[in-house]
């Protein structure tokens, strides 16, 4: 509608194409939403998936512990070889058998260094006791390398040792000791210097692989389409737990892979979960995940308690119905054991399971009939017997 003294289009004209054009911008908007935010039960890529060639490096070595207490190895030989091969770097000349200090214990160091770890780095290690040492209680730990698999030397650590627990008291015949959590095995913060750096890359040829860390095609399905929406078409599904995803080339010119891959790994992912019930009967534990899908059955539940009592009624027998004395006989009193059985039979309630579909209603039914946690298993081992319960049951 235009003016026909201005010539110019009425406010009404104005408000028409202003909602012609947000409607017409609005399946982006919402299609970029839905990428960000997938439901209540999405995660994030990088909360279910992993980008290979990026894992932790596992490093050991062997050391000694001193400055103990007293609470070392006490007659330990290779406690004995070390210490002295220990002192032969100080141009110090002994003999391993001339050494009788329980001030000393043989320890393995572990540690665990990051992806992208880089020379100078500080990582915290973990030791633990190989001989007879009863506590590693002010102990310290002295400069040990760190091997990784290959036996490459890859660290260095050296430093206090920091205990979870404590042992008190006298260790000897007569003595009582106190002890709490373990005193044998204890951390170092920051313990370890990292001497060379990981070089590995996560992408070759431009192209990256996510591993899903609990497989499943569905979820890998679903991550591929997240991942195409939001940079076009570049993800593939290739099985249950890897997702190839190809770096687009002039990201890799600009050198922003690392931009890129951080924009990826937030975008969120409805994982798919498969039903499944675990129960341990040890501890009367159970749970249940997925989609349940329960056939309809009836349930007879009742419990039986048989209870035992016995009772012991001595019994002395007489000797002046044989016409024998106390000192012709050696007369002993005797045990009749009374034994009573009682049998109590809980009334079974019989009940009607209907087909359900989610956890919630199967645990309302079954609660309804007063079932205990270990009465839960057994009728879902039966359920699943018959059947009727249609998801995988494992016992730990």
């Amino acid at each position: 509608m235009t003016d026909q003294n201005s010539g110019m289009a009425t406010p009404s004209v104005f408000r028409l194409a202003l909602c012609a054009l947000l409607i017409g911008l609005a399946p982006t908007v919402s299609a970029r939403q839905g990428v960000a935010a997938a439901g209540p039960g999405s995660s994030r890529i990088k909360d279910i998936a992993r980008i290979a060639g990026l894992e932790s490096l596992d490093l050991v070595g062997y050391g000694v512990v001193v400055g103990l207490r007293g609470t070392g190895d006490k007659d330990l030989q290779l406690t004995r070889q070390t210490a002295a091969n220990l002192m032969e770097n100080f141009n110090i000349s002994i003999r391993p058998q001339d050494i009788s200090s329980m001030n000393v214990a043989a320890v393995l160091v572990t540690a665990q260094a990051p992806a992208f770890h880089k020379e100078g780095d500080r990582i915290d290690v973990q030791v633990s006791s190989v001989g007879d040492a009863t506590s590693l209680e002010g102990g310290i730990l002295v400069m040990t390398p760190l091997l990784d698999p290959n036996g490459e030397l890859t660290a260095l650590a050296q430093g206090s040792v920091t205990l979870g627990g404590f042992s008190a008291g006298r260790d000897a015949p007569g003595g009582a000791t106190v002890t709490r959590n373990h005193t044998t095995s204890g951390t170092i913060p920051s313990a370890a210097v990292m001497r060379v750096s990981q070089s590995g890359s996560f992408y070759r040829n431009g192209l990256m692989h996510l591993i899903l860390r609990h497989p499943d095609f569905t979820t890998a399905n679903r991550m591929a389409d997240a991942i195409n929406r939001e940079a076009g078409g570049l993800a593939v599904a290739r099985d249950a737990s890897t997702v190839t995803v190809k770096i687009p080339e002039e990201t890799l010119d600009i050198g922003q892979a690392a931009s890129f891959v951080a924009r990826l790994e937030n975008l969120r992912v409805q994982p798919d979960m498969q039903a499944r019930v675990i129960v341990n009967e040890r501890t009367g534990t159970i749970v249940m995940g997925g989609d349940v899908h329960i056939g309809q059955a009836v349930v007879a539940h009742g419990n039986i308690t048989v209870t035992i009592n016995e009772t012991l009624h001595p019994s002395h027998p007489s000797h002046l119905a044989i016409g024998l004395r106390d000192a012709d006989l050696d007369v002993r009193s005797l045990e009749t054991p009374d034994t009573e059985v009682t049998v109590e039979e809980e009334k079974a309630r019989v009940m009607v399971v209907p087909t359900t579909t989610t956890v919630r209603d199967l645990a309302d039914t079954l609660n309804i009939m007063g079932a205990t946690p270990r009465d839960l298993i057994s009728i879902l081992q039966a359920l699943h017997r018959l059947g009727a319960i249609q998801m995988e049951l494992n016992a730990m």
